[in-house]
């Protein structure tokens, strides 16, 4: 029950949180019509999953599919999720999205959260997530995959360092951390992340890539 209740006032907070009036952007939604837009994320991982995300937005609305696969453990993952941007005060974009996924033969709901925070010449991002079953066989688990911390050292390249995090009702919580580099093409963004486990000796490699259209 604490589960379920804990649940409910996440939605709920997520809910709200999409669909209240952004008062940073009201002038910009105003004076401009809605636009379509489509976003590409792929990531290679060493040790973990790999992924591939598609998001088709509308304005400030997004709808997003997904699939992840470790073909070193075969744990395979479908997703989908609809959520929406915002941007308070007019500052960077953060993203909100709530869905469903079926890991293996379990259906989780899921809550997504993106925030993107510049302070300074530094930039922090993440990716966190909330896996609540709702089928027998799951566990309650929440992850960040990852936070990063990056600073430009020259054109286009950014350098920093990016730590992950992941934690699961009854199981031990493992974190990695490592060095995060990422370099800014047209239309898109190319990186890498070197981690090594926290109080342990494996490592990982990861390759990620984004494209916005």
């Amino acid at each position: 029950m604490r589960r379920l209740a804990l649940f409910v006032q996440l939605i709920f907070a997520a809910v709200t949180s999409l669909c209240a009036p952004q008062r940073g952007s009201a002038q910009t939604i105003g004076a401009t019509s809605p636009a379509p837009w489509g976003l590409f994320s792929a990531r290679y991982d060493s040790r973990s999953a790999d992924f591939i995300y598609a998001v088709y937005g509308y304005g400030h609305t997004f709808a997003m599919v997904g699939a992840l696969q470790n073909p070193r453990s075969g744990f395979t993952e479908l997703l989908g999720a609809l959520g929406r941007t915002f941007a308070p005060g007019g500052g960077p974009t953060q993203s909100m999205a709530v869905g469903a996924a079926r890991s293996d033969s379990v259906w989780y709901a899921q809550l997504y959260v993106l925030p993107s925070v510049t302070i300074g010449l530094v930039a922090l991002r993440a990716t966190t997530e909330l896996d609540v079953p709702v089928s027998r066989g799951g566990v309650l688990q929440f992850g960040v995959s990852p936070l990063s911390l990056t600073t430009g050292i020259a054109a286009r390249t950014e350098l920093g360092l990016a730590l992950d995090l992941a934690a699961a009702d009854g199981q031990t919580t493992t974190s990695a951390l490592g060095p995060e580099l990422r370099l800014t093409l047209p239309g898109a963004v190319l990186g890498v992340d070197l981690q090594r486990t926290l109080g342990g000796h494996a490592g990982r490699v990861r390759l990620f890539f984004m494209t916005q259209f």
